[in-house]
């Protein structure tokens, strides 16, 4: 007897994969291909687009022949991405140049010719300027390469540009599209003020969708090379960190929830827009329709960790396998490194690290701002140095923690996902840093998660999103999956006077002009 399944299809910074759902919620398979993109030493970070068709083949190809044994019958497929990046394509969807990244600073320039607008665009936005978003990077193909934006049809997102290769359609769902600078926030549409700002051709922008509806059928051609039936329905579940907001319940604003991938993204619910006077941090549209998140951002996070990895013990600099997928930053690959954390005390003997590898985000959004070992001695350890990797990546959260409960009232527990959260130490190290309980659910894949969440209510299997999740949680449970709480320790009390020791040292390095130096 045949159950119902869903091929959620996950594209991150790093790696792509495709993860088959059983009609519980319970992940039955996960297929993964590494596919990091290209960081160049003067701020450029790029990826080869094509890459991803043969790869997108290739984790859907996997999850097919696991619902085989599994007696599941795939029902539809349901896509997130990473946001923000544009790829240039021409009017058969072939790209023009490499995607430009969301971490890519080439726009820096482009950004402070605009700082006098940044208000009125997080107005309507709810973002400020930035080179993490769209639309910039729009305006500067039309500046810089006038002759290949005169060839471009769509300026595409990676998941609009893999849902033309999945139904042969450049849509884009509003979730993703708050995440441009061009979505108005009320009116839930393109704005043509901020289109006109931008100089960005609106018939290059994708055609809107909600997010969490159908957006087209799979193609015949990528049926027939991943054993998937032809005409399953594609749903656009929303962008990757509204999707893991989802997928570990925020439903409500009783909660937030803590998502540590290549960056860390503190998120927050609120069922109207809200803004930060300064702003510190991002509104945009939940995964969950109807609804807004409150996200404070931290670029480099788990990424930091894996650089720490590989220059200090010689860990491949091209990632971590997929095979290895479980074992990523909890055990296996990375065993050595988490020891020697473990062997160094709270605090890291004094050594303090400021995360900003790839610039500042929230609440400074500084992106002259780097990273910084600070109180190195000779009795410093490789040690001490790994646990002050872990501990800067959770003051940073924490201080975006800190942010959200001032703009949106208190809160409770947080809950967390991500790599870094398979390393209890870790998981601890927020609790003491955060001063709340932290809860790691049994389902960690939390962004694949919330997408089947919203494909599941989509196509029927569950008549909406609470009883969706409630159902993936009750599922887990029966699996085995239990989840796992970390409470304040006596940490907690020497974290508060590191988080104060770290806003004085970034503060100093700020005003004396350090940052930005060539």
């Amino acid at each position: 007897m045949s159950g119902s399944g869903i091929i959620t299809v996950d594209i991150g910074t790093t790696s792509m994969r495709a993860i088959l759902f059983d009609e519980n919620g319970i992940n039955r398979a996960v297929s993964q291909r590494e596919n990091p993109p290209i960081y160049y030493s003067d701020g450029r970070v790029e990826q080869d687009a094509r890459t991803w068709e043969g790869i997108l083949a290739e984790v859907l190809s996997g999850c097919a022949r696991a619902a085989v044994p599994a007696h599941l019958k795939i029902s539809a497929l349901s896509l997130t991405a990473q946001r923000s990046s544009v790829i240039p394509v021409d009017r058969e969807g072939r790209p023009l140049h490499p995607a430009v990244m969301w971490q890519d600073l080439r726009t820096q320039s482009l950004c402070g010719g605009m700082r006098g607008d940044s208000p009125e665009v997080y107005r309507r936005t709810g973002l400020k300027i930035s080179p993490v978003f769209s639309a910039i990077k729009m305006r500067w193909f039309r500046e810089e390469m006038p002759d290949l934006y005169s060839r471009t049809w769509k300026m595409a997102g990676i998941q609009d540009f893999a849902l033309f290769l999945l139904t042969g359609r450049f849509v884009t769902d509003r979730c993703l599209a708050s995440r441009t600078n061009l979505l108005n926030l009320r009116t839930l549409d393109w704005d043509p003020d901020l289109i006109e700002l931008f100089g960005v051709d609106r018939g290059m922008l994708c055609e809107l969708v909600d997010q969490g509806s159908v957006c087209g059928r799979l193609l015949p051609g990528l049926a027939s090379a991943t054993g998937l039936p032809a005409g399953l329905p594609v749903v656009s579940a929303g962008g990757d960190q509204q999707c893991a907001a989802l997928g570990l319940g925020l439903l409500a604003a009783d909660r937030i929830v803590a998502n540590t991938g290549t960056g860390s993204y503190i998120i927050g619910h609120s069922d109207h827009p809200v803004l930060d006077e300064r702003e510190r941090v991002f509104c945009n549209l939940s995964a969950l329709p109807g609804a807004y998140i409150l996200e404070a951002g931290t670029l480099t996070s788990g990424t930091v960790y894996k650089w720490f990895a590989q220059n200090f013990y010689g860990y491949p600099a091209d990632g971590i396998s997929g095979q290895d997928r479980e074992n990523d930053q909890g055990k296996g690959r990375f065993s050595d490194v988490n020891a020697d954390a473990e062997s160094s005390l709270p605090g890291a003997h004094g050594l303090i690290l400021i995360p900003h590898f790839k610039g500042a985000g929230a609440p400074h959004w500084n992106p002259d701002s780097r990273g910084v070992f600070y109180n190195l001695t000779l009795s410093s350890t490789r040690g001490d140095m790994a646990r002050a990797v872990l501990e800067g990546i959770a003051s940073e959260m924490a201080e975006n923690i800190d942010l959200l409960e001032e703009l949106a009232g208190p809160i409770g527990m947080v809950r967390v996902s991500g790599g870094l959260t398979r390393f209890g130490l870790f998981n601890q190290i927020q609790a003491d840093m955060y001063g709340r309980l932290v809860v790691r659910p049994g389902e960690t894949e939390a962004t694949a998660l919330g997408a089947w969440i919203s494909a599941a209510a989509c196509t029927g299997l569950y008549p909406d999103h609470a009883r969706a999740y409630a159902a993936a949680e009750a599922g887990a449970a029966t699996a085995g999956h239990e989840e796992t709480e970390y409470r304040p320790g006596p940490a907690e009390a020497l974290y508060a006077g590191l988080r104060k020791k770290k806003k004085i040292l970034y503060a100093a390095l700020e005003k004396s002009g350090i940052f930005g130096m060539d």
